[in-house]
């Protein structure tokens, strides 16, 4: 999972996976044998042994079945009639996939929310800019993106980060609670929270997150209007203030502020995508601690933290 933050030292080679050359990307989509399990005397495959233990039976059978085609450094690669190109790595079969989605479809009721609290967002954004004092206070404020995936955002494209895989950044938050609380308010599945800066007359080029079960929101805070936009794809979108956009950003993707003058400040959140089940974004979360410490006292430890989401989630959905 590519993450916004460019200080974070994330082990998670396997379900990031950039490698190219398998053969094995159809049978993921749907189009012949699905890859092998790892050996049980490997890495991949203790941690599928723990994945598997850890779950009700096949409930993250499509989870097991991308960390197998990842760490075959699988690459599903798709050209879509008329939407674009889509490449993941990190890839969960049977997704629905488009460049954009509609935000008042009816999947996205947290962005629509947001929406109507944009100006909050914004105020907070912009007073935190006035302190002088805000890079000294906060943890790693308007970084530059560092990870090998990111290296098209170039060096003018700047996060402050306020949650990561899943944590929130007590720091940060501190700085932008009013934000924070509102993301958490409307139930938002993020994985990922952050202001996102993009300087005048600069652009990210076309590239991918190489992920297709996470999502990626925009919410417009401070854009020229009419002169930044973001291509997800075929398709091009302006950035509006107050106004939202859902992309899918395993299409190739880019974005430019053609602006002369004027930076480009949006929140951005990435977060599960709408068809994931809860026990199948649990399984990635429990993935995600796996790599992060895979000797068996970590995958105890991933084991605990899986079985205490899925207790939270019972308690909030009655399911």
């Amino acid at each position: 999972l590519p993450s916004s933050s460019s200080s974070s030292n994330n082990n998670n080679t396997l379900v990031t996976s950039t490698h190219r050359g398998s053969a094995i990307a159809a049978a993921a989509a749907g189009g012949g044998a699905s890859p092998a399990p790892a050996a049980e005397d490997t890495l991949c495959g203790q941690i599928e042994k723990a994945l598997v233990a850890a779950f009700p039976s096949n409930t993250v059978d499509r989870v097991v079945q991308s960390l197998r085609f990842t760490a075959a450094d699988g690459m599903h690669e798709q050209h879509h009639p008329g939407k674009g190109k889509q490449e993941a790595s990190s890839y969960i079969a049977g997704l629905t996939a488009m460049p954009y989605h509609d935000v008042h479809g009816g999947h996205f009721p947290w962005m629509v929310e947001l929406e109507k609290n944009y100006e909050v967002i914004r105020d907070e954004l912009m007073a935190g800019l006035k302190n002088p004092h805000l890079e000294q206070q906060g943890n790693a404020i308007w970084v530059a993106a560092a990870r090998e995936e990111a290296l098209a955002y170039g060096p003018d494209w700047r996060t402050l980060v306020l949650q990561d895989r899943c944590t929130w950044e007590p720091t940060n938050v501190g700085l932008f609670p009013k934000t924070a609380a509102l993301v958490k308010s409307f139930n938002t599945p993020s994985v990922e929270v952050f202001f996102a800066r993009q300087s005048p007359k600069t652009g990210i080029k076309p590239h991918t997150d190489y992920t297709n079960f996470i999502m990626t929101s925009h919410l417009g805070l401070d854009v020229p209007a009419g002169e930044s936009w973001m291509k997800v794809g075929d398709e091009t979108r302006y950035w509006e203030n107050g106004k939202g956009l859902v992309a899918d950003t395993s299409f190739i993707h880019s974005t430019s502020n053609d602006s002369q003058s004027a930076d480009r400040f949006v929140l951005i959140i990435r977060f599960w995508h709408h068809e994931l089940t809860h026990h199948e974004r649990n399984g990635v979360q429990f993935l995600f601690d796996a790599f992060e410490d895979p000797t068996p006292e970590g995958l105890a430890v991933a084991t605990a933290n899986a079985k205490q989401r899925a207790k939270v989630v019972v308690v909030a959905t009655g399911v």
